[in-house]
């Protein structure tokens, strides 16, 4: 006879859907070979609509009216969706992988995307335009070759820091596996400047003469030989399309299927900004560039700009330059717990001061940052929708960046003062190895598989970083999720582990490894038995619990 409780029938049925669905076994991944390329190039027509997104707007859409209209619709929280079977992010119009999974020497991090002689070797400049938006003064410049840049200077008070920020930040990011901008530091003599024959218009209609050049360029700083430095940023190549947003999608863009804040690498950027408190992260600071493929058709490319607001800049109030990278811009959250408190929390911002390098760099340190805690300024959805996996997985690639590469970065800077160089790398190398404490010991952070017959080896990225080699690490083979056989772990060199598995025939089979770390949950292998074992899939679980079918 049935149960006559309903509850125990319900209950009845749940259990006995779960101890099926155990004994079925762990979840098989597909034999195909891990997709390394998303097909996000395919020619289309027409160009889609160049976009424009005017200067407060952004913000005032992601504080106010985007939650507002979100409000009730109950989202969850959900992973990324562009993540291929080693739990990577294939390359696309988006991203590139670099870095994160090939080798690359300091050299080659700190030319970032630059491919050509420096402009400095290019002259005459001739005056093509002029810079349309943006708080620090600039111009758009032809070379004697032909090549577009966009000239931008520094602000007095803080001479030479948001040309290093470009420069940083543009070099960083496109190690990292962005499409950004060539940005080098340059130096040149204002009456070098050409010119051009027609007139050419500034943002506010009045023509861009070599008196209002002048004008603009006699408030900056000279150096000893007359020289003026600026930041000369290459133009990406295309036709500009305008920014893109970290939400949604794109519309007349066939190619664009993925909401952007469910985008890994998006998501994961979030950890570069907190890296150089990037706290301008936003849509005017995108760029999608339409690329002809022939026959009146084409794609979308997508870039990152200006990172002239990181490394400190200060804003008109000292109060508010403090709290940059601490809270939002408006933040409600903050204003609410100092109203219910009367202002008596202490806040991590209030007690800053200038480092030894003085004004240039603010209040941008390394002492007090917690990446967990960093805010950009305006609240961003794909920042917002970071988890856990994905900011392990842009640690994974920040931990790429060593030493030499951090330095030989702010060498391309041309800091005139020794302490300033030595700061920016102090604080640099202190807040990278802040972020990979926290990201890279929480999830797994073993990768890199490898199989040499029946010998799978993985690379400890944790200890390869120095933060301690794997104290107890162990293995686990499940032949069901309640049937497990123990393998030894042994220790090839310093941050390798390697298990010798037996003969798997021709299953799949779940290796679980972990390193023994407290807090640190395992990495969960899917290996293809048979003549040549192979590795078809990687998981990293927020738990240690068994594989359920």
């Amino acid at each position: 006879m049935g149960s006559r409780n309903p509850t125990a029938r319900v209950t009845g049925l749940f259990l006995a859907g779960l101890l099926l669905g155990c004994s079925a076994g762990p979840r098989p991944f597909s034999v195909a070979p891990p997709v390394w390329t998303d097909d996000d190039r395919r020619p289309f027509q027409p160009r889609p609509e160049p976009s424009f997104v005017p200067l407060y707007w952004d913000g005032a859409d992601q504080i106010l009216f985007r939650p507002l209209a979100r409000a009730f619709l109950l989202e969850e929280a959900r992973d990324a969706v562009n993540v291929n079977a080693l739990d990577e992010v294939p390359d696309s119009s988006w991203f590139t992988n670099r870095i994160g999974r090939r080798q690359m020497s300091a050299e080659e991090v700190a030319r970032g995307a630059c491919t050509r002689p420096s402009p400095e070797e290019d002259r005459p400049w001739k005056v093509a335009g002029a810079k349309l938006d943006g708080d620090n003064p600039g111009f758009q410049i032809t070379t004697a070759a032909g090549i577009n840049y966009l000239l931008k200077f520094d602000t007095p008070d803080q001479w030479e820091r948001a040309s290093s920020g470009d420069v940083v930040g543009s070099r960083l990011y496109h190690a990292a596996g962005f499409t950004v901008p060539c940005n080098r530091v340059v130096y040149f003599h204002s009456e070098e400047l050409e010119l051009p024959a027609t007139e050419v218009k500034g943002p506010e209609g009045k023509p861009l003469t070599r008196k209002r050049i002048e004008e603009m360029l006699s408030k900056l700083p000279r150096e000893k030989d007359g020289t003026v430095r600026a930041m000369a940023s290459q133009f990406l190549p295309g036709k500009l399309l305008g920014p893109w947003y970290y939400s949604d999608r794109r519309g007349g863009d066939p190619n664009d299927v993925i909401e952007h804040q469910d985008r890994r690498e998006l998501r994961g950027s979030r950890l570069l900004g907190a890296w150089i408190n990037h706290h301008d992260a936003r849509a005017q600071n995108t760029m999608a560039m339409w690329i002809e493929d022939g026959g009146g058709k084409g794609h979308v490319e997508h870039g990152l700009l200006d990172w002239g607001d990181t490394l400190g800049g200060l804003w008109w109030s000292d109060s508010f330059s403090r709290r940059v990278g601490y809270t939002y811009y408006i933040d409600f959250g903050a204003m609410g717990a100092d109203f219910i408190t009367f202002g008596a929390v202490t806040r991590p911002w209030e007690d800053a001061t200038y480092g030894p390098a003085g004004q240039i760099f603010g209040y941008f340190d390394d002492a007090k940052f917690e990446p967990e805690d960093w805010h950009v300024g305006n609240p961003n959805p794909a920042f917002s929708a970071m988890q856990e996996a994905d900011g392990a997985w842009m640690a994974r690639i920040i931990s790429r960046f060593d030493d030499a590469a951090v330095s030989a970065v702010v060498k391309e800077a041309r800091l005139s003062s020794p302490i300033a160089r030595s700061e920016l790398e102090r604080i640099l190398k202190g807040r990278r190895d802040r972020i990979l404490r926290r990201y890279l010991l929480r999830l797994s952070s073993l990768g890199q598989p490898t199989m040499e017959g029946q010998l799978l080896c993985l690379e400890d990225r944790a200890e390869s970083v120095g933060l301690g080699a794997a104290p107890v690490p162990f293995a686990r083979l499940w032949f069901s999720s309640t049937t497990a056989e123990e393998l030894r772990v042994v220790r090839r060199g310093p941050g390798q582990l390697c298990i010798a598995l037996p003969d798997l025939g021709a299953q799949q089979r779940v290796v679980d490894v972990s390193t023994g770390r407290r807090g640190q949950f395992p990495l969960r292998v899917y290996v293809l038995g048979g003549e040549a074992p192979r590795v078809v899939g990687l998981e990293r679980p927020e738990g240690d619990l068994p594989p359920t079918g």
